[in-house]
Parts: C-alpha cells; sequence; structure tokens
C-alpha cells in the first residue's frame, strides 16, 4: 500500500469519527494539523497550535500584518498564483535550532535579517507542510484555492510584494504555534493564498468511495466498500512516547532490571503517538483510566488547555524511568535490550 493510499485511509477514519461528537476539519485546524506532522516527520519538532484564525485581506493590509524581520517565502501555485508564508523569527529559530542542535533552546531570539541559508533550510519544511495540507483538505471543496503551492523563493523585504504578488483578495490563516518540548517556545505563522482558486476541484464521491461519474458495474460485487471494510478493520500498532534518551553503548549494555533512566521535565506532561517509522499521529498527556495507564488525546488547543494535569501526571522534577524485567515495555518503562536511544513507551493496538 502506497503512502498516499495510506493517507487516504486515515482520512476516511477521520472522517468516520466525526458523527461521534467531532469537529469538521477547517482550513485552519488542518494547517495547524499539518505543521505538527511537518515537523515531527522531518526532524522530530513538537509543534502544537495555540491559536489558528482565518481571514481575508488585501496585499496592503497583509503586509501590514506580516511578523517584524519574518522569514517572507514566496509560494508558486496553479495558474500563475503567487501565495506568500512568513516565519517569525521565534519560529525560524525553532526550525534552525532542531536542524543543528537537535533541540528548541527556548531562550530568547537575537532580533536579525533572515539570510539565504535560513531559507534554504527552511524551504524543505514549507513544502512538507502544504503538502500535508493538500492531503488533509484532499476531499474539500478548499483544495481549489489551497492545493498546489510549493516554495519558490524568499525577500528580505515586504515592501516588493506589491510589484510580485497581484492586487487582489487573499486567505490569510495566522497561527501561533507552541514549539520544541514543553512549549519552550511560541513562534508566529501567516500563510496568505489568492482567494480566487486556481487549482482542481477534489473529485465527487459516493457512499462506496466511487467517483460520482464512474460507469455502472466499475465495483463489482462491492469490491470497495469490503476492501474498505478490510483495511479500516485492520489493527493498528502505536507507540505512546514519553521521551527519547541518547545513552552510551556502554550504557545500554549495562542496563538490568532495577536501573534508572532520567528523561527529561515535563516528558510526562506531554506524550506523541507514533505509527509504523515513527510516524507521527497524533499528541496526548499521559493518565489513568480504571486502574489503567492511558492517553488523553488533545484533540484542538481549546481542548487541549481544557485537559490540564490528568491523574498520575507529572510530577515535580524530573521524572524516573526503570527498567522492567525481562524488556517489556510498559509506559513509563525504558527496555534494557536494542539500541543506543530507546523511547519510553506504552505499545498498544486498536481496531
Amino acid at each position: 500500500m502506497t503512502e498516499r493510499t495510506g493517507d487516504t485511509v486515515l482520512k476516511r477514519m477521520a472522517d468516520a469519527g466525526r458523527g461521534a461528537g467531532g469537529r469538521a476539519l477547517t482550513p485552519e485546524r488542518a494547517l495547524g494539523i499539518a505543521f505538527a506532522k511537518a515537523g515531527q516527520d522531518m526532524m522530530k519538532l513538537p509543534l502544537v497550535a495555540a491559536s489558528a484564525a482565518a481571514g481575508r485581506m488585501s496585499l496592503a493590509e497583509i503586509t501590514e500584518t506580516l511578523p517584524e524581520r519574518a522569514l517572507i517565502a514566496l509560494l508558486d501555485g496553479p495558474g500563475e498564483g503567487i501565495g506568500l508564508l512568513a516565519l517569525a523569527p521565534e519560529m525560524l529559530a525553532s526550525l534552525i535550532e532542531m536542524q543543528t542542535t537537535g533541540r528548541v533552546a527556548g531562550t530568547q531570539v537575537a532580533p536579525r535579517r533572515p539570510t539565504r541559508t535560513d531559507a534554504a533550510m527552511a524551504a524543505p519544511f514549507i513544502d512538507r507542510v502544504m503538502g500535508e495540507l493538500e492531503v488533509l483538505l484532499a476531499a474539500d471543496a478548499a483544495l481549489v484555492w489551497a492545493g498546489g503551492f510549493r516554495y519558490a523563493s524568499y525577500i528580505e523585504d515586504p515592501r516588493p510584494l506589491g510589484l510580485l504578488m497581484e492586487d487582489a483578495g487573499y486567505r490569510v490563516f495566522r497561527l501561533m504555534l507552541d514549539c520544541g518540548d514543553a512549549g519552550a517556545r511560541r513562534g508566529a505563522v501567516l500563510l496568505a493564498l489568492p482567494a480566487e482558486g486556481r487549482g482542481r476541484m477534489p473529485p465527487c464521491r459516493d457512499a462506496a468511495g466511487l467517483p460520482a461519474d464512474a460507469p455502472v458495474g466499475a465495483d463489482p460485487a462491492g469490491w470497495t466498500r469490503r476492501m474498505t471494510a478490510a483495511v479500516l478493520g485492520a489493527a493498528v500498532e502505536l507507540d505512546a512516547v514519553l521521551d527519547r534518551v541518547a545513552l552510551p553503548l556502554s550504557a545500554v549494555l549495562a542496563l538490568r532490571p532495577g536501573a534508572t533512566v532520567v528523561v527529561r521535565p515535563g516528558a510526562v506532561g506531554r506524550v506523541t503517538l507514533e505509527g509504523y517509522g515513527r510516524r507521527f499521529v497524533a499528541q496526548g498527556r499521559l493518565g489513568q483510566c480504571q486502574g489503567a495507564v492511558a492517553v488523553r488525546l488533545n484533540g484542538s488547543p481549546e481542548e487541549a488547555a481544557e485537559v490540564g494535569e490528568p491523574d498520575g501526571g507529572a510530577g515535580a522534577g524530573a521524572p524516573e524511568v526503570r527498567a522492567i524485567p525481562g524488556g517489556v515495555r510498559q509506559a513509563g518503562a525504558v527496555s534494557g535490550q536494542g539500541t543506543d536511544e530507546r523511547p519510553a513507551s506504552g505499545r498498544s493496538a486498536t481496531g
């Protein structure tokens, strides 16, 4: 099964969950998820949307709204459309630090102008965000104006925007993202795309998942329905990762039952669910359910703020993780077998 097919299956699973009280996936929420997935998949950078807003602006209004000293990336789109993505200095610094040092320092960012090197390091991430946004909106009418945009170049100053971009209406999305473990730093992002859609319309599909214009008999014996039921009924193995620590090989070989491995402060309060190949799925908080270890998923910035500290949440200081006899991995446990880097994680299977 290809990655695009997997994305389609995941989207259908998400669509099925909306009937159980879930909210519709709006473009601004999809953009927040796209940033989270791109950060986690590309550089293991936790990104959580603290707030998201959408609206319409003229080009002059966009120029006045841009964050000061932001990296302004121009985006090429369908029909010669041009958009822009602006990364505030805090957001840009988090991307650069994660690629160079492997962590977000959390210190105050010194004011400076973005350079060509900054743009080159941010360009793959920007392309990945726009690609993830396309996947999330693959069956939404918003794909007409949100799809097909990729990084083209950057400008050092916003003043030439009036010459480079059309003086027309734009759909503008403003996000505040918490970057790094425990939200070490908060950075702003602004995305502006032409309001007039020039991309392709998503194909209309019937209840069986077939294109509406498919000929009669294109789905013999309900093959699509049976295939969908089989795929959605398959078991999926997820890892609930508390933290990852790097140890010398000698320390790993010396691990025994009762040994202690120190994880970072706040690790218990923010758990990442990962699928095959460490692919980011969701974020949550560690807690308990009927005496068992559980993970409460953060569905949205508003819901995440209401969760608070769950039962069995993070305590003061750096929590300790103890090795379990037999190498069985449990929530909050590290196995003493394998490589020099191991997640403190809990493994579960869902249908």
